[in-house]
């Protein structure tokens, strides 16, 4: 195997195992119901917050990759999420489609006020919508992951 080769198969692995953990926590956020009482709703937030991080861990992988710059800047989160759902013509295909970039941007409101409302309640029914998100996107998301992936090298 050349350096190159062995460099874009490492790339992939690593791309893979990002993606792997996106659905190893959407499936725990999937695995418990939010309304039986807090502590499954706060395993319910905690997967759905692992989920997205390791949704964006393997979006700045492919950025970092294709030798894009660094994000900056306050609205960067949102501006990564945004440039996944188009294409960067002659570096990669868009990452997520364009019909659940909404659901996922969502997913990051929704890790955001995670992270920052130490004394809010986690309501349930908003868990739940939060979950059927993550579900309708992590779906729609698998087919253009797989075919950015199968593109970096052989599996």
């Amino acid at each position: 195997m050349s350096p190159v080769d062995a460099r874009l198969a490492a790339i992939r692995a690593d791309a893979e195992r990002d993606w792997n953990e996106v659905l190893r926590h959407g499936e725990r956020a999937r695995s418990v119901g939010p309304h039986a009482s807090e502590s499954d709703a706060a395993f319910v937030a905690l997967s759905l917050d692992h989920a997205y991080q390791a949704f964006e861990n393997l979006l700045l992988r492919f950025e970092r990759n294709t030798g894009l710059a660094p994000r900056a800047g306050d609205t960067w989160h949102r501006a990564l999420l945004s440039d996944a759902a188009r294409p960067l013509p002659g570096v990669r295909p868009e990452v997520l489609p364009a019909a659940v970039e909404s659901d996922w941007a969502q997913l990051l409101g929704f890790r955001h006020f995670l992270r920052h409302a130490y004394a809010a309640d986690l309501d349930p029914d908003r868990l739940a919508r939060n979950v059927e998100r993550i579900t309708r996107a992590i779906d729609a998301t698998e087919p253009f992951v797989r075919t950015l992936l199968d593109s970096i090298a052989p599996g």
